[in-house]
């Protein structure tokens, strides 16, 4: 909260005292902004803080893309133009937009913050006032107006399939996708992503150099930021095409459009639409909250070299021709521009390097292997350009550079830092060309201070990459785990019998579950972010299995692919050792031998006999048992053992209001069966009356009252031979027909 209260605060009051403090104490005020509302991000770092009714969330994603931007801010004030006071308060007021975008979970807020920084952008790319900076002025204007106007369309139709403003929130259908694509096509226009992305080149090249440093560090981290909110991981089958044309066509274009360039700003433009389709290769796995970040990060910092060298070398066009010899000429700028250069191109052990193994992985998770194989070609197109350059810089210098440094330097002694030409070319000094006049920076103790500062930071994330990805992990919850399947193994053979599929995701999300596509059931992520469901005897048929666990409305999940064999005997399954059944009654299941008889006991006394069909699957419904827990036994015909599973049955409520039709469980095709034995069902009845017939010989009979699970079970152990059993409610009649009549052969 003190972040956006201090960047909000010092924006409004600044805008009132610049009118009567100097321009360089302005400069300095805002600095001071700018460096306490970076310390307050750090402060309380991994902790989650909201307000507004859950408007604004400032969370480890929030920290540290806030301070990608403010880093950004800070470099471009420190080493822009200081003879206008409105130069830094734009840039203070573009921050304190990318910070409420960066923490806010809702589409209006967003669409909001996106205007808050996108119109002192406008303002500042126009900041050189000649015929390269209007143009550059008017085409982000204009097509930053239209990616705005998609975004509020895109919100509108998202607002209609969801029911809400939240940004993750989930949805299904044809209005659904399509508000995810206006909005994804919205923020392609911000990140310049193919093929949104026609005005990159000329606005960073016509705008002043320092501008175009804070354009493509702290504009991407601001717009990365709302997208890892909205598109989510659970949502990825909606979205992920869409964003993977993005990402092919953002990557192929950029690295091969930067191939011809010969203007140093033109040639970083095409890298920066190359590395937001990296970027967005973060957004398709499980944990682009912390890898996305740490990319922006090391992305920001070497970008911010490039560009900072730029700047102290033209505020305005820079020749590739211009940076030969660099290192000989200024090897404080060479090193961090050479240092920079490596790092974006991904060259290990530098930290860019980890940065984009990172996003490439999280792409690998999500199954998109074609896009890892394509970023990993187009990253070996980029190094021509990027080595290119590097070799340009710490090759031999000409007469030519030495004397356009010695005519540079003269201007910047005469007509002082400038954020504008100021002079028509024709009466320029010593012969001076536009791209030579008036450097954007002085090489003074903060500027430089900032270089030094960003080089140790960049080679300390280098050699300790993972402390940056820790960071950035920090606060994070289990949800971001990603959806598995853990067990069983993908490619293991298993016998039928007590199998469960398990695995992790969100605490509290439903999954449903498929075998071979056919829908098993649903099950529910418990809050330990670890799920379970025992497979039925239908999923552990002989043959090969593909199990897949989807997220609702997604038409591919996370699958494992498992070979079941025949088993040797008996078994049960779709019930686990020690689970807990209904007191009402229950389905046991398992698997057999093709045709095989079977006999099923409860604790030792008979529940019937089954013959297992044709796919050796077999069940048997148990009427309503007694409460504890019960060993239920299946056996071959005439064995004295089988295969065992022991169940916990609940204590039934007393107070239940028994409403069924009377049915009975078990036994009601009669057949052979051992002694002792036991039959039972549900009814409304508040009790029924068994008769017990040997031929026309009536040899028993007994009331059996309703239990409170509105069941009934009767026990019986006989002498051998057939047996008839005749089951009514109590109080009729033995001459009226009864509700069910049993006929076993008892042995």
């Amino acid at each position: 909260m003190l972040t956006l209260y201090v960047l909000a605060g010092f924006a409004t009051v600044l805008s009132l005292l610049a009118f009567v403090i100097s321009r360089e104490a302005t400069r300095i005020v805002t600095v001071a902004g700018l460096v306490l509302a970076g310390l307050f991000c750090v402060v309380g770092w991994g902790q989650t803080v909201e307000a507004f009714g859950g408007l604004y969330r400032f969370d480890t994603l929030a920290r540290g893309l806030t301070l990608v931007a403010i880093l950004g801010g800070l470099w471009a004030l420190l080493l822009g133009p200081a003879k206008k006071f409105e130069y830094p308060l734009l840039l203070l007021f573009a921050v304190t937009g990318m910070h409420i975008m960066a923490s806010s979970p809702n589409l209006v807020v967003l669409l909001i913050a996106l205007e808050v920084f996108s119109l002192p952008l406008y303002v500042l790319a126009t900041w050189q006032r000649d015929e390269k900076g209007f143009e550059a002025g008017l085409k982000y204007f204009l097509l930053g107006a239209l990616g705005a106007a998609i975004f509020l369309y895109g919100i509108a139709l998202y607002f209609g399939a969801t029911g809400s403003f939240t940004a993750g929130s989930s949805g299904s259908g044809p209005l659904y996708i399509a508000g995810l694509f206006l909005i994804m096509a919205a923020f392609a226009f911000k990140t310049a992503m193919v093929p949104f992305q026609w005005w990159s080149p000329d606005v960073y090249q016509g705008s002043p150099t320092v501008v175009t440093l804070f354009m493509a560090t702290a504009v991407k981290a601001a717009a990365f930021a709302a997208m890892l909110r909205i598109f989510t991981p659970e949502g990825l089958e909606a979205w992920g095409v869409g964003m993977a044309v993005l990402i092919a066509l953002s990557t192929l274009f950029g690295n091969l459009g930067a191939l011809n360039q010969t203007e140093a700003k033109r040639l970083f433009a095409y890298s920066s639409i190359a590395n937001a389709g990296y970027l967005g290769l973060g957004l398709l796995g499980p944990t682009g909250q912390a890898t996305v970040p740490f990319y922006l990060l090391t992305y920001g910092l070497a970008t911010g070299l490039i560009f900072a060298v730029l700047s102290m070398l033209s505020n305005q066009d820079v020749p590739l021709e211009r940076l030969r010899g660099l290192w000989y000429r200024k090897p404080l700028l060479g090193g961090a521009m050479g240092l920079g250069i490596l790092s974006v191109l991904g060259l290990p052990p530098l930290a860019g390097f980890w940065a984009k193994y990172l996003v490439f992985q999280e792409a690998a998770r999500a199954g998109f292997y074609g896009l890892v194989v394509l970023a990993l070609v187009t990253s070996a197109i980029g190094a021509y350009y990027y080595l290119k350059t590097f070799f340009l810089i710490f090759s031999k210098p000409t007469p030519v550079q030495e004397a356009e440094d010695r005519e540079a330097e003269a201007a910047l002694a005469q007509f002082g830092s400038s954020e504008a030409p100021g002079i028509p070319v024709a009466a320029a000094p010593m012969g001076l060309t536009q791209g030579l006049m008036a450097p954007a920076a002085r090489m003074g103790a903060p500027a430089l201070g900032l270089l030094l500062a960003a080089m140790g930071l960049l080679g300390l994330l280098s050699v300790l990459p993972g402390l940056g990805l820790r960071a950035f992990s920090a606060g994070l919850t289990p949800a971001v785990a990603a959806l598995s399947i853990t067990a069983p193994k993908s490619g293991s053979t298993l016998t039928a019998g007590s199998q469960a599929l398990q695995g992790t995701g969100r605490p509290g999300e439903s999954l449903e579950l498929f075998d071979n596509g056919n829908l098993l059931g649903t099950v529910t992520v418990g809050p330990d972010g670890k799920w379970s469901f025992p497979l039925p005897a239908s999923a552990q048929a002989p043959g090969a299995h593909t199990f897949e666990a989807r997220q609702p409305g997604q038409t591919r999940g996370e699958r494992v692919e498992v070979e079941f064999l025949r088993p040797s005997g008996p078994s049960f399954t779709g019930l686990q050792d020690g689970a807990t059944v209904a007191a009402t009654g229950f389905t046991l299941q398992g698997t057999a031998q093709p045709g095989q008889v079977l006999e099923v006991f409860e604790d030792g006394a008979s529940l019937g006999r089954v013959t297992a069909d044709a796919n050796g699957q077999w069940s048997l419904n148990v009427p309503p048992p007694s409460g504890g827990t019960r060993v239920y036994e299946v056996r071959p015909e005439g064995a004295a053992s089988g295969a065992r599973i022991s169940l916990v049955v609940p204590e039934a409520q007393a107070g239940a209001i028994c409403s069924q039709s009377f049915a009975l469980s078990n036994l009601q095709a009669g057949g052979t069966v051992s002694r002792p034995f036991r039959f039972g069902g549900v009814g409304s009845a508040s009790s029924y009356t068994v008769l017990v017939r040997r031929g026309d010989r009536i040899i028993g009979r007994k009331e059996i009252p309703l239990s409170a699970a509105c069941g009934w079970s009767y026990f019986s152990d006989p002498g051998p031979g057939e047996v008839t059993y005749e089951v009514r409610e109590t109080g009729k009649l033995e001459t009226e027909p009864p509700l069910a009549t049993i006929t076993l052969k008892v042995q």
